[in-house]
This record gives structure tokens, sequence and C-alpha cells, in this order.
């Protein structure tokens, strides 16, 4: 299962889950998703990125965009030290569109890197139609990584989103990814992946080498895991109780 959709009436909740940004033709989810959502009119909501490993940075954008507020960029940096594979090209399985994407919209900066401009200037805006503007709850673990710690930078600390569960594992300052070809080495044939951009998260944190702490920590314990529980959804939903009784 890659993406699911759920609505739980019973606590005024809807549930996004996301188990990957690559793959699950996303952005149509999402609409469909913030649609019913909007026509439910929901108050709460739940987005899972639990063992997400990242993906394509345009579907956590598009997320992004019905959770925040204000606008916002991606990358304070993302750069590579190269704009091609040469020499070795014939070892590193890149599709056209990407040497193509690392030949034409990359420039070298006076820091000897070659820059992906549309990531450090492009200014992104919410959604109008369908934004959600109710309650978050984002709940993540150590497996969240890459374009989900990216996602969960991005709605951090905005007033009505609350981060539940573990620290990420995707890096607080940045990571590695834009552009990850396949590496066939030549003499074992294994296939290796290649992070080929250096990515630093707008508006990030200074260099500390740790993911992104949630706002609720909420551990897995052996009691929970032999039973079953869900620890992390049970403590949003009490929490959602408790704004319920206070209102």
């Amino acid at each position: 299962m890659i993406r699911l959709y759920k609505a739980d009436t019973a606590n005024d909740l809807a549930i996004i889950k996301l188990n990957s940004f690559s793959k699950g033709h996303l952005q149509k989810f999402f609409r469909h998703s913030f649609k019913k959502i909007k026509k439910s009119h929901a108050k709460n909501l739940v987005i899972d990125v639990r063992n997400n490993g990242g993906g394509d940075i345009n579907n956590f954008v598009s997320l992004s965009r019905y959770i925040r507020n204000n606008s916002f960029r991606v990358a304070d940096t993302s750069a590579a030290i190269a704009k091609n594979f040469r020499p070795y090209s014939k070892y590193i399985k890149a599709d056209f569109f990407e040497k193509l994407a690392l030949f034409f919209l990359t420039k070298k900066k006076s820091d000897g890197r070659y820059h992906f401009g549309y990531w450090e200037n492009r200014v992104i805006k919410p959604k109008q139609r369908n934004h959600f503007n109710g309650n978050v709850y984002v709940l993540t673990n150590g497996l969240t990584f890459s374009a989900s710690a990216l996602f969960c930078n991005s709605v951090k600390s905005q007033r009505n989103v609350l981060l539940v569960g573990e620290e990420t594992g995707g890096g607080w300052y940045g990571n590695s990814g834009i552009m990850i070809p396949d590496i066939i080495l030549p003499n074992t044939r294994l296939r290796v992946r290649l992070p080929f951009f250096r990515l630093v998260q707008y508006n990030h944190i200074a260099k500390k080498g740790t993911g992104i702490p949630p706002d609720i920590l909420v551990n897995p314990t052996v009691k929970d895991i032999l039973s079953n529980t869900d620890s992390k959804m049970e403590v949003v939903k009490e929490m959602i109780l408790k704004n319920k009784n206070n209102n």
C-alpha cells in the first residue's frame, strides 16, 4: 500500500497514510483526498509519514501546499559537484530527462558547485482550493527519511500543526537526493544508488546531525508492540477529545 485515505467520523478526523512520495499518483490522490476532507468538514487531520523513505520533491511540495498558511521555499542550497557523469557514464543509469535537467538547469557558482536554481529560488504558494485549516497531526518515526523529512520541516512550527512520534531519520539540516541514479559496479554488478545533489533545507537549523524532533515525543514500548497498539495514534485521539471537551 503506497497511500491511503480514511475518515474517522467518531473523532471528527481524516487520515492520510503515505508510505512513499515516489509512487501512487500522489498529486491526484491529494486533490481527491482534500476535496473529501473539505466536503466532510473534518476539523482534524492526521498525516502519517512513518516508514516513508521519501521520493519525489514535487509530491511533498504538493502536500505542503494544502497545509502551509504562507509561501515557502524548498532549499537554501541544492548543489552538485559536477553537471554530468563523466568519466563513469557507462556505469550510471540515469534517464534522458535527468541528464537534460542536470545539463540545462544547473549553473556553476562561485563555490565551484553546480546549483539547481529551481529549488533554491522557487517561491511556493499555499493552495487556495480545498486548503486545510484545521488541526494537523503529523506522525513520524526513525524511518521517516528524505522528502518526508523535508515535508515535516516545511510544516513544523506552524500554529495548527503538531509532529507526534519519534525523531525522523532524515536530517533536519538537509539531506542528499533530487536526482538519484543507479550505479552498476563493473566487477560485482552490484546495483547501488547515488544521490547526486546536496540539499540544505530553507530556513534550516544549525548543522547538528539530527533528525527533525517531534513536538510530542511518543516512543514505542514493548507492551504496545506486543498488544499491537498504535500509541502515536492513540495520543492524537486523546488530544482531539481533550480539545473537543474544552470547547
